[in-house]
């Protein structure tokens, strides 16, 4: 699979948030309708419990389905982006993992000019199934 985080026009230096910066997923796949991101599970990602943090799987989900969402940034980095911001977001965690790669795929699924909908589904090194999402997104007017 193709890494297009580091780096490359759709996230080259200065295009990374300091949010994915923190918690360290790499962008695998980015294109208009559909995205793949990877994470290395952490010791610091567990609860407690010693299970992996349920806010963590939310993180990556809500992520790559805005990635797919909203589609891949323009090629030129000087170009505005577009983007948005998440309405809607419902999980339905179905397992856990201790160690290894989480693999995040988002599709869009439907929507308009304004309102997109997307699905999301994280599955552990394994190919195990963690947990799967539906959201429901509001595109933004571009910023430069």
């Amino acid at each position: 699979m193709e890494d297009r985080a580091h780096p490359g026009p759709a996230d080259g230096p200065g295009r990374l948030s300091g949010f994915q910066k923190l918690i360290g997923w790499k962008v695998k796949v980015w294109e208009d309708g559909h995205a793949v991101i990877t994470c290395e599970i952490r010791q610091d990602f567990m609860n407690r419990s010693g299970i992996l943090h349920g806010g963590l799987i939310a993180t990556l989900l809500d992520s790559v389905a805005g990635h797919a969402a909203f589609g891949a940034p323009p090629a030129d980095p000087s170009q505005p982006r577009q983007g948005g911001v998440t309405l809607s977001f419902t999980i339905n965690y179905l397992g856990t993992a201790k160690e290894g790669e989480l693999t995040v795929t988002g599709r869009r699924t439907g929507g308009g000019k304004s309102i997109i909908f997307a699905r999301a589904e994280v599955v552990d090194a394994a190919g195990q199934l963690i947990a799967e999402a539906t959201g429901t997104f509001k595109r933004m007017k571009p910023k430069p």
